[in-house]
């Protein structure tokens, strides 16, 4: 690869749908806080020039986390939205002496189950020559319903099915997700002049007229949204840390 290779990790949220006191990037999970886990993964098994990890301001648990001394991290501060905090990692690579044409996985602070595998699998698609960029994903497996919220909801129900769609060319996006440094900042700068919503990196690309590739991850690499995914989340990391040992 002639182009470097860094990293994004927007750790500014407040997981305000997670509850709790603690933002979950720093509730810990199997003995290290979930951000903890996030960093090691990408420090250890991939060729990262600079992680940029944007956090709000006034964070004070970052700087407790071990990896907080490592060389190879900066931190910035985050903006109130995702999007925001992403461009302003962006801004922390070009400040760091990062080139436009380098590339940039961004990854959720809240995804601690990325494996080895997953990185090294986006890392060979952006060897290729031609490619506009590239994210992880899996394919739908289960049935999905469309709750249509005009119709009347029940106090008993959390919603109710307006109609059962196709599940046939849908893939769960997940991340890391990877861009060259110029389009993304381009992208994501355009999205929110625009007023778009940026669900993620690959939408705002998208609305570029580019069309990314997908790869193939791992089930497991589930980003902590609510309570209940804690003792699985768990639970795996405990696993594979005895297989690793």
């Amino acid at each position: 690869m002639t182009n470097r290779l860094h990293a994004i990790v927007p750790a500014g949220g407040r997981g305000q749908r997670f509850g709790g006191q603690i933002p979950k990037q720093y509730l810990e999970v199997a003995g290290r806080a979930v951000l903890s886990h996030v960093l090691r993964r990408l420090l250890h098994a991939s060729p990262l020039t600079w992680i940029v990890v944007p956090i709000a301001q006034g964070d004070q648990r970052f700087q407790e986390l071990p990896e907080a001394s490592e060389s190879r991290i900066l931190t910035v501060d985050g903006g109130a939205e995702r999007a925001l905090s992403v461009l302003s990692g962006l801004a922390g690579l070009r400040a760091a002496g990062a080139d436009p044409e380098d590339w940039v996985l961004v990854h959720d602070a809240a995804r601690p189950l990325l494996t080895t595998t997953e990185i090294f699998a986006l890392i060979e698609a952006i060897e290729a020559p031609d490619c506009p960029g590239v994210v992880l994903a899996v394919p739908a497996a289960d049935t999905l319903k469309y709750v249509d919220h005009d119709l009347r909801l029940d106090d008993a129900a959390d919603g109710v099915i307006g109609r059962t769609l196709s599940r046939d060319g849908i893939w769960h996006a997940m991340t890391p997700q990877a861009f060259r440094l110029e389009i993304l900042e381009q992208a994501i700068a355009q999205a929110l002049s625009a007023g778009s919503s940026v669900t993620d990196e690959s939408s705002a690309v998208e609305a570029l007229g580019v069309s990314p590739w997908l790869i193939r991850g791992r089930r497991s690499n589930i980003k902590l949204t609510y309570p209940e995914d804690i003792e699985l989340v768990d639970a795996i990391l405990r696993q594979r840390a005895t297989q690793e040992a």
